[in-house]
């Protein structure tokens, strides 16, 4: 299986500022924040943890976000030893970012690459006041999608992003943070 990379943006005005990036190698899952130096990462083995970058270039000050693993399980020596994405049978969270969006320009870099898998989440999507947000990556199989609905009852379809051509599915998704 080829590595997906899926880039996740906001889109203010007509700036576009660069929040995560998502990607699949196989049926690992790597959750990187710019500038934030560690990943999350869900393995094959069903190992999820946080690891430090090898070469973190800190370009700017720490975003102000929080990354939380998203399925609980067993503590291991280096992580959580949970669900392995491979013959999935019910949608997992693999993690959630808690973001804030009050001053986009001054926290993240700008976006200003062509990127073939995109998700931009428009900041007039959300309510007037909206000031942090949360974007929440799952693994979703064909065979049971209305376990992640189960699980994320109001995600609006504008703030969903599905990556189909993989099995299990990645859904990438967007909420006001309440």
């Amino acid at each position: 299986m080829k590595t997906i990379e899926v880039f996740v943006v906001m889109k203010e005005g007509t700036d576009q500022y660069y929040l995560l990036k998502v990607e699949r190698r196989g049926y690992d899952v790597y959750c990187f924040l710019p500038d934030l130096g560690i990943h999350h990462s869900q393995h094959e083995s069903g190992e999820s943890h946080f690891r430090y970058e090898r070469e973190a270039k800190k370009l700017r000050e720490q975003p102000p976000v929080a990354l939380a693993m998203g399925e609980a399980g067993t503590l291991i020596e280096n992580g959580i030893q949970s669900k392995s994405l491979r013959d999935l049978g019910r949608a997992i969270g693999i993690c959630v970012a808690t973001i804030s969006i009050d001053s986009l320009s001054h926290d993240f870099r700008k976006f200003e690459r062509s990127a073939r898998e995109c998700f931009v989440v428009d900041k007039d999507s959300f309510p007037k006041g909206t000031s942090i947000i949360q974007v929440g990556v799952w693994a979703v199989p064909e065979r049971n999608k209305p376990s992640f609905e189960f699980n994320n009852p109001d995600v609006s379809e504008n703030l969903l992003y599905k990556v189909a051509q993989c099995e299990p599915q990645i859904w990438i998704f967007a909420t006001p943070f309440a």
